[in-house]
């Protein structure tokens, strides 16, 4: 019985296929002209699609950095010994925008360091409510500064 509706099964989505690409298959042959317009139309497409994922880029890099700002501190040892720096951090995202994976790429300390790791650790996702469309890394600078 079981092999019976698993062959029902994978006819009906077999036919239900077929009959999807035969209803997008035309006869008619397309003209230069027109095959002109689909490319200019698919460039535009894809110029959206980018200026979109920038967006993201952008909004994804502004979200961490705001993230970061108002709940790193400044580590006592090194505040004390007046030590200042740049702390740069490469940030995977998984497609909901959400931090999947750092790796400190310079740091002039390692306490800077290990605040860095602390404050993405709690990191939210960087998109809400909507697939993240942007690059999966992004490299984010983070200023450590006594002024």
């Amino acid at each position: 019985m079981k092999t019976i509706c698993v062959a029902l099964f994978t006819l009906c989505i077999f036919s239900f296929a077929s009959a999807q690409y035969a209803a997008n298959f035309s006869f008619n042959e397309e003209t230069p002209k027109e095959a002109k317009a689909e490319t200019l139309s698919l460039n535009e497409k894809i110029a959206r699609r980018n200026a979109l994922i920038k967006q993201h880029n952008q909004l994804a890099q502004r979200t961490l950095l705001e993230h970061i700002a108002t709940r790193v501190t400044y580590p006592e040892l090194l505040r004390e010994k007046m030590v200042e720096g740049r702390v740069t951090v490469k940030v995977t995202l998984n497609p909901f925008g959400q931090v999947q994976a750092y790796e400190i790429l310079q740091s002039p300390d390692p306490a800077f360091s290990r605040e860095v790791k602390r404050v993405i650790d709690s990191a939210p996702a960087v998109v809400s409510n909507q697939a993240y469309l942007g690059a999966c890394k992004l490299n984010i600078p983070i200023d450590f500064s006594l002024r």
